[in-house]
This record gives C-alpha cells, structure tokens and sequence, in this order.
C-alpha cells in the first residue's frame, strides 16, 4: 500500500536522524546512561515524530536540521513518560514493547532519573532548534516549543497522568475519563500536529482545525488501546473507556472520533492524504 510505503519512509528518515542523536549522547554517568539508551532505543511507531514532520511537510516546511531536533524532542516526551507510567508507584508494568520496563532493568532510582534526565534532554533539544533556525523561522520554533513545553507539563500530559494515578474514579467517571484522555494521550498526538503545523506557517485558522483533528485522533487511539488491553486480557483494576460504557460503544467512539479527525483534517486547504490515511490506520490498528 501507498501509505505503508509512505510511513515506513518518513520513520526512516526520522529514525536515521534519531540514531545519530542517541549515539551522540555521551559524557553521561553510568548507569543512567544506559538506562536513558535502553528505552530510547526500544521498538516504537514513532508516531508522534511522524505526525509533527507530517504536518511540518503539508504546510511546507523543509528538511532541516531544527525541524528533526523537534521530532526528536517530542520522541523523548514520549519516551520518558512511558518509563515513569511504568514505575511501581504509577501503573506498576513489568514489560514495555516486550522487553522488561526500565525500572525491572535499572531500578527505581535510576529509572525516575532517565525520565527526569530525558525531559531535560527535551528542552535542550528545543533550544538547538531555535538557535539552529534560520532568521525567518525561529520564532515558529519558538512558539512551538512553547506549546509542546506546555501540552507536556502540569496543565498537559503530567495533569492527565495524576488524575489518572491519584484521584478516586468512583464520582464523576465520565468527566474524569474525558480529562485523563484528553491530556495524558491526546494532548502529546495533538501538539504533534499543532508544532508540525507552526513551524511549516501555518494560520491560526489552520492552526486551529488540525489541534481539533490530533486530539480528536489522540482520544481514538487511547480507546483503541483500551479495546486492544480487553481482548488481550491484559485487565487491571484501573478504570478505562471499555469498562465504563462496553466494547460496542467503545467502537463506536473510535469510529466517530476518527470520523471527526477526518473531517477537521479535509477542512484543511492542503494535501493531507496521508495523515488521512494514517488516521484511518490508527483507528483499526491491532498493536
């Protein structure tokens, strides 16, 4: 298939990219160096760097060397969420990609350092791609490190992780569910988007419908994985869209949340075939 064809080019493109950062990292102390190379290096879609050079790419941008440092810094968000959402003190996960979570391999200790040390590395990240910026497009990076720093902070990704560890889900499911959702998933795959968009000039109308579209693909892909925990059996005793409203309205979400992405994305005055497509393989993906 085209779009298959498609991903796996953008993914190499980044990943070529993303291997030279992980081997450029150095000067750092064992063991936390090989803690923050062991979940950096693990399998992944990559999805969210994907999405951010996407859209950097419908709107124009070229390929150079600040937009791929933002990919890259958006990867590490990522990555070092998924090494403190394992920890035993949050969903307590012993595997990650099949390999043993960071904290099995490291410890506690260093684990919460790599994720620590990660979040750092993002900012850094950040800065280089503004310094590396040329004269017309820093202040793009800059207002879009500006909303990736905040969708990944206490008002974004960090708030919906807290509500979703430490607030009793037993009173006000559905509100809690939808805040969880929108800011411990969406909010990371919408910025994606929204940061992608900025730094390729996009409007603020623009601007505007493809954050409504990646949170509305970010809210389906977090049910979608809900749907997938199910029929693995992979059950716990946290609360989850399936488990609330059942697997028939669970699919029906999906369907209409990406129904709703489609159609916020096709708004757009661009070539935005292949987030389209990528939309509609996210939405019907079995991993």
């Amino acid at each position: 298939m085209a779009f298959e064809k498609d991903y796996e080019e953008i993914k190499e493109r980044f990943e070529n990219y993303y291997n030279s950062f992980i081997s450029g990292l150095t000067d750092i102390p064992e063991p936390l160096h090989s803690s923050m190379v062991y979940s950096l290096s693990s399998e992944g879609k990559r999805l969210r760097p994907i999405l951010f050079l996407s859209a950097a790419d419908v709107f124009g941008a070229e390929e150079t060397e600040s937009l791929y440092k933002t990919a890259c810094a958006i990867e590490c968000i990522h990555t070092y969420s998924l090494i403190h959402d394992d920890l035993p003190c949050m969903d307590n996960s012993d595997m990650r990609r099949g390999k043993p979570s960071n904290h099995k391999v490291y410890g506690e200790d260093v684990a919460v350092l790599a994720g620590d040390a990660l979040l750092n590395l993002v900012y850094e990240l950040l800065f280089d791609a503004v310094t590396l910026a040329s004269n017309e497009s820093k202040d793009k990076f800059i207002r879009a490190g500006r909303i990736i720093s905040e969708r990944a902070g206490a008002r974004g990704l960090i708030g919906g992780q807290v509500v979703d560890t430490s607030v009793d889900m037993t009173k006000h499911v559905s509100a809690k569910l939808n805040y969880i959702y929108q800011h411990k998933t969406a909010d990371l795959i919408g910025v994606s988007l929204m940061a992608g968009a900025l730094v390729g000039g996009a409007d603020e109308s623009e601007i505007k419908k493809i954050r409504e579209a990646g949170d509305n693909i970010g809210y389906a892909f977090q049910i979608t994985d809900d749907i997938l925990d199910m029929e693995d059996k992979d059950d716990d005793d946290k609360m989850n869209f399936v488990k609330v409203y059942g697997i028939k309205e669970a699919r029906r979400a999906v369907s209409d949340k990406t129904a709703l992405a489609l159609t916020q994305l096709s708004s757009l005055d661009k070539d935005v075939s292949f987030l389209r497509s990528l939309t509609k393989h996210l939405s019907i993906r079995k991993n």
